[in-house]
């Protein structure tokens, strides 16, 4: 049986754990001595796994059932805080082999875990239904990133492994409960027998505009410590508190996007992602002119609410398009092609930062025009 509140809640736990990552992996490379370019790349090796392994683990989750991929993808995923959380703890200043194989565990493992809680809401939806089923993935994704970086500036006092050992435990308790807790079986074991590239055709114009989205999103996130301690001039643990709660501001909006306005709005998927682009738009601009932190913070939440709405309009409109017997298959589709476009934006966007610290901002707002002026075709 497939229980819904326990996907989503492996949803939250990984994205909880990855949160943390985000939020103190900068400032300890630039405190060891790495590189805005080194850190970049420890970002992009996980996102160059997804891109390599999303397919794979979506196509595994329609044959053998999603539960058994999800729980690979958590146990993965708390290995991985556990070894972060001792490299961390160890301080030691040539630690970039170690993370590099911290993120590259993650990024084995992990590309399966969203594909398949995706799957498994359009698996128990219709299509009219769709958006407001996939958005609640989304909304799992909105929570965990809000209280990723809330434990972060919580616990930040007791170092920097506390936060990444504590969001591991729960990872771990999350993989328990979906192993001993959901017995799901093999779903459609007859489906990738019966896949074909026939969807492929229709689901290309969403796998661009997936691209085009998300290039914005990785320039962002790892720049974003540096963006707010360089402009405003604090020191690191109030610039982490400071970046954690424009992540946690621009989660919180996205949540409630997906969790309340989704479902209340009579739009149809493109429509979604014409609105969500558009204010992704003015919150980056936002950003750009924010004259102090708390101006920052509120322009992350305006580009999580048309986050919110963009994503969910773009995997509503790819799950209808790549048909019933292929969910896992198209989820996986688009998360690689979003990790893709992660590696290009957190290279580019921590190279951009070294010439101007605005620069990532301005990658951002060029993929959201690229992608909207897409839309409106």
């Amino acid at each position: 049986m497939v229980r819904p509140a326990i996907v989503l809640f492996s949803v939250f736990a990984a994205t909880l754990g990855n949160a943390t990552v985000f939020a103190t992996l900068g400032l300890f490379g630039r405190g060891i001595g790495l590189s805005e370019l080194e850190v970049g790349a420890i970002f992009a090796s996980s996102a160059l796994l997804f891109f390599l392994t999303s397919s794979h683990w979506g196509r595994l989750s329609d044959r053998i059932g999603r539960m058994p991929v999800m729980v690979a993808g958590l146990a993965g995923t708390a290995v991985s805080l556990f070894l972060f959380a001792g490299l961390y703890w160890a301080n030691w200043s040539g630690a970039l082999v170690g993370l590099l194989v911290a993120r590259a565990i993650y990024g084995v493992l992990a590309g399966g875990i969203q594909p398949a809680a995706v799957a498994t809401m359009a698996d128990t939806t219709t299509a009219e239904k769709r958006a407001a089923g996939v958005a609640l993935v989304g909304a799992a994704v909105g929570i965990g990133s809000i209280a990723g970086p809330i434990l972060t500036a919580a616990l930040i006092g007791f170092g920097l492994s506390a936060p990444v050992i504590t969001a591991g435990v729960v990872i771990a308790l999350a993989a328990a409960s979906t192993f001993f807790g959901v017995r799901d079986g093999r779903q459609r074991p007859t489906m990738a027998a019966s896949a074909t590239t026939s969807s492929a055709d229709g689901l290309r114009p969403y796998l661009l505009l997936a691209f085009a989205m998300v290039l914005g999103f990785g320039a962002l996130q790892p720049t974003t410590a540096f963006y707010v301690q360089d402009r405003f001039h604090l020191d690191t643990a109030v610039a982490i508190r400071e970046a954690s709660l424009a992540s946690a501001s621009f989660a919180a909006c996205s949540f409630v996007v997906q969790a309340f306005v989704v479902r209340a709005l009579l739009l149809r998927p493109r429509g979604l992602l014409r609105s969500g682009l558009a204010i992704c738009l003015l919150g980056i601009g936002g950003g750009v002119l924010a004259p102090a932190s708390g101006w920052l913070i509120a322009a992350f939440g305006v580009l999580g609410a048309g986050y919110g709405l963009a994503q969910s309009g773009l995997t509503a409109a790819a799950s209808v398009v790549g048909g019933e017997h292929r969910q896992g298959q198209v989820a996986g589709r688009l998360q690689a092609v979003m990790s893709a476009a992660w590696i290009v934006g957190a290279l580019g966007g921590t190279t951009l930062y070294a010439y101007s610290i605005e620069a990532p901002l301005l990658l951002a707002a060029a993929g959201m025009a690229f992608a909207l002026a897409q839309i409106r075709r």
